[in-house]
């Protein structure tokens, strides 16, 4: 498990812990709220324990922990005086732009971003269909072209002058994270923010 230095009270899981119920009873969370990641750019506001169809999810009520699932993509927590957030991105979030449908909500003087695992640069290679659309973010070696995700982020951070911290750690390549690129599981990790 690793705790983010940047945002107190948020961490990120590895293999060794996938009981999310456990999660809430070691941070003594009394509820949470996640979402039904379908790659879209929707962010919502959340104000109760639920699943929310959405892969943004951002409130201001406290012991209502948020909780976002991956294996590869990118889990992002996001933190200003008032509010938290959790947000999934792929590279089709990327694409679509939802950090910038999360951030609104957030005072951006005060914004905090912590990426956690997710698949790298090392690792994450791509066709056109996606290297088309995110062809600034592409390492090309030997020929094969691969994603860096977390660029997108660290831009914008340059951009609007928030901080922020990115996990090195590729998901794909270190056997402590679930990778679906890797081997298609449908295990996740979860990355977790609470007030």
């Amino acid at each position: 498990m690793i705790e983010s230095k940047l945002i107190s009270n948020s961490i990120f899981t590895d293999i060794s812990f996938n009981n999310l119920e456990e999660l809430l009873v070691q941070t003594r969370v009394k509820s949470h709220a996640l979402m039904n990641q379908t790659h879209s750019d929707k962010v919502i506001h959340v104000k109760q324990a639920g699943s929310y169809k959405s892969d943004g999810i951002f409130t201001s009520n406290k012991n209502l922990g948020l909780v976002v699932r991956t294996a590869d993509c990118m889990p992002v927590l996001i933190k200003d005086n008032s509010h938290i957030g959790a947000v999934h991105i792929g590279w089709r979030g990327v694409k679509n732009k939802i950090i910038d449908n999360a951030i609104r909500h957030f005072k951006l003087s005060d914004l905090l971003m912590s990426v956690g695992p997710h698949a790298q640069s090392c690792c994450y290679e791509v066709k056109e269909d996606v290297s088309k659309y995110l062809y600034k973010y592409i390492n090309t070696r030997k020929g094969k072209k691969y994603l860096d995700m977390s660029q997108s982020l660290k831009d914008l951070s340059n951009e609007i002058g928030f901080q922020i911290e990115v996990s090195t750690i590729c998901t794909i390549c270190d056997n402590s994270y679930n990778s679906y690129r890797e081997n298609k599981t449908n295990k996740r990790q979860y990355g977790f923010i609470w007030i």
